[in-house]
């Protein structure tokens, strides 16, 4: 909490969007929200960082109405459960928590957070303090009413994209997704601390990719695909359905931000890192090589795959 708080005062403009980000996703565990700037004239939200929200669902949450509408023209937040979800939109559906962001009595933006980590049971009282201190000192993450572009920088691997075949067809992978497909296809998903193992068969031209957000189920609780344990076997076994063979595969894999701050000696490793030694590990374990990776950092990332040659790309969010 204190490390946060001397993130954001001795951040400037620009760092402080980073750090917002990186709050959010890695400390609260947030897997899907939204910054939004508000216009000078209240009637306009401009996106300036997101994670995990298609543009789809973000272009409603442009104008300010429902409880986002209401915590901007007000200043007062909302956390579920803890208060009053009435007048809420149909688009707000999922949304876990919204507070203003204050430059002083002004409300310069709001942070809307939606889907949680799975292992999340609600806001605890740390969340909430970090809630406060996001409220009172993230404004200066939209000060200049200059949005960044929430996707800025320029793709990692490879240098420039290949030429899209004809009938390429475009699909979101969400976090807890899987997919496998025997057609050209372009799986896109955003990543923070998640990982994602792209596979391919070079000969059969089938291939698919996972977003699994733990590397294990939580004790007590039942595993799914959202576990890398679980996604990485289940996407294999669907591309053998569809004809590929394991000694033709190859895999990329990338995600795995790390947590706020330098790691500190002995701590544990972060859940971006535990993610991404679980896919290295389960890999090798199944016999198939990892021919690219772009994991680790202190920002999420955007990823496309194209299913039947294995090209990837990635781009940055946020500048960390």
């Amino acid at each position: 909490m204190a490390a946060a708080l001397r993130r954001l005062k001795d951040s400037r403009h620009g760092g402080a969007l980073a750090v917002v980000g990186e709050i959010v996703s890695q400390l609260m565990g947030c897997e899907e929200y939204v910054l939004l700037s508000l216009g000078e004239d209240g009637m306009r939200f401009v996106p300036v960082l997101s994670m995990g929200l298609s543009s789809e669902r973000l272009e409603p949450l442009r104008v300010p109405q429902g409880i986002l509408g209401q915590v901007a023209q007000h200043g007062v937040p909302y956390v579920l459960g803890r208060t009053s979800s009435i007048g809420a939109s149909a688009h707000e559906a999922g949304l876990t928590a919204c507070i203003p962001l204050l430059s002083g009595r002004q409300v310069r933006g709001v942070l809307a957070l939606f889907r949680m980590l799975p292992q999340k049971r609600g806001l605890d009282d740390e969340d909430l303090q970090l809630l406060d201190l996001l409220s009172t000192e993230g404004a200066a993450a939209v000060s200049d009413r200059q949005p960044a572009p929430v996707l800025p920088s320029p793709p990692v691997i490879p240098a420039a994209p290949v030429a899209e075949p004809v009938g390429l067809r475009a699909l979101y992978l969400e976090p807890g997704g899987v997919v496998a497909v025997a057609r050209p296809t372009e799986v896109t998903t955003i990543l923070g601390s998640c990982v994602s193992v792209c596979l391919w068969d070079e000969q059969q031209q089938v291939g698919g990719m996972n977003h699994f957000l733990l590397p294990s189920a939580p004790h007590g609780q039942p595993a799914s695909n959202r576990h890398g344990d679980v996604a990485i076997p289940m996407l294999l076994r669907e591309l053998e359905r569809l004809g590929g063979q394991r000694q033709h595969m190859r895999a990329k894999i990338f995600g795995g931000g790390l947590m706020i701050g330098p790691p500190q000696p002995g701590a544990r490793p972060s859940l971006g890192q535990r993610n991404a030694e679980l896919a290295r590990g389960l890999l090798a374990e199944l016999g198939i090589p990892i021919v690219a990776e772009d994991l680790g950092g202190r920002s999420g990332r955007k990823l496309r795959f194209h299913t039947h040659d294995g090209s990837a790309w990635t781009k940055t969010l946020g500048g960390g």
